[in-house]
């Protein structure tokens, strides 16, 4: 396999079956908090999951859905 057709296939691959990455400051938006905050979650090791890829911190939408989720609270 040429190395043009290797990319255009590994391409495919990722857009059929990842969902895109969040970056923090993506993430602060969504929760309304800031970056700031985020990053002192991650520090503390408490809050939203994240992925690592070297120095970038990126969050699955699944994983902001689920810590939204789990942080919900009825009136008593």
């Amino acid at each position: 396999m040429n190395s043009s057709k290797q990319i255009a296939s590994v391409e495919t691959i990722a857009s059929n079956q990842l969902e895109p990455l969040l970056d923090e400051y993506e993430f602060a938006q969504i929760t309304k908090r800031s970056v700031a905050s985020a990053r002192r979650d991650r520090l503390v090791g408490k809050g939203c999951p994240y992925v690592k890829l070297g120095a970038l911190v990126r969050y699955r939408p699944q994983d902001v859905a689920n810590y939204i989720a789990q942080n919900l609270r009825s009136a008593k």
